[in-house]
């Protein structure tokens, strides 16, 4: 590290006189001209030309600053080197985790190789499953958590941060268990017919664009209820006290205990992303 007699004169010669060297450094103009005096009584050399002006370096202050900015560049990559070092060894990562979008996803996957990657440390963050802050929270990825696991198909979503495919979910249909249709292991799309099924609203997510598509053309019985583009606990709720069904995930079986998934006839593929900073 520069000693303090090197810092001071550093500012000095950058900022061409001693009051405006004391401002930069918190210090009085007469302390910053001690710091010099002593400096170049050291050393026994003149570094300095003093004027009414200001200051201005001599040949030798030139010389003398010139290596001091290479001594400054190297100590500043030796420090950030031995930085890189240290997290390098011991990295925590924090694992962002709701209801809907758990942690234990990641875990799982992670379990196998976790002894190839001794310094990797994981830390779980919980969050709220919320229509109106997920957008954010993804945004966001970095300042309070780093990764989050879930299935999101979805274009915010995806100009929302960086994204990695794990695998995949499957879509099943979500029937409140007092319903008729919850006595059934499989649903069709002609058991829907003259239900209400709620499906996120077009616009947003391809492969559901081409279910409300294909429900449009082909089963215009089915009462198609549009919610918001993300899902969370309310969604689920409110299907259940409606009697509604939900297009919903084979992951999301916990989601309430008042619903049950039924596999669906259609088997469309879902995905499952690591959503990073």
């Amino acid at each position: 590290m520069l000693s303090q007699q090197m810092k001071v004169f550093m500012q000095v010669a950058e900022s061409g006189s001693f009051t405006k060297a004391s401002t930069e450094l918190l210090l009085t103009p007469a302390a910053v001209m001690k710091h010099m005096n002593n400096l170049e009584n050291d050393m026994g050399v003149t570094l300095l030309i003093r004027t009414h002006q200001g200051v201005q370096l001599t040949s030798a202050g030139e010389s003398f600053y010139q290596s001091g900015k290479k001594i400054l560049d190297s100590t500043n990559r030796a420090v950030s080197l031995a930085r890189d070092v240290e997290s390098a060894e011991n990295v925590n990562i924090r694992i962002g985790s709701s209801l809907l979008n758990s942690s234990t996803v990641f875990t799982k996957l992670w379990l196998p190789i976790q002894k190839k990657y001794p310094q990797y440390k994981f830390s779980i963050v919980p969050f709220e499953d919320n229509q109106e802050k997920i957008i954010s929270i993804l945004s966001s990825l970095g300042e309070k958590i780093d990764i989050i696991v879930g299935s999101f198909n979805s274009k915010s979503m995806y100009q929302s941060s960086s994204y990695l495919p794990l695998g995949s979910y499957r879509f099943c249909i979500a029937v409140p268990k007092n319903h008729p249709l919850a006595k059934k292991k499989e649903v069709s799309f002609a058991d829907m017919n003259g239900e209400k099924l709620v499906l996120v609203k077009h616009g947003d997510s391809p492969l559901i664009d081409e279910l409300h598509d294909l429900i449009d053309k082909k089963y215009p019985q089915i009462k198609v209820v549009e919610t918001s583009f993300y899902y969370d606990i309310d969604t689920f709720n409110q299907c259940e006290q409606s009697g509604s069904l939900l297009l919903s995930l084979d992951e999301w079986s916990d989601g309430s205990s008042f619903l049950c998934n039924d596999s669906f006839e259609g088997k469309l593929p879902s995905f499952l992303w690591c959503f990073i900073s």
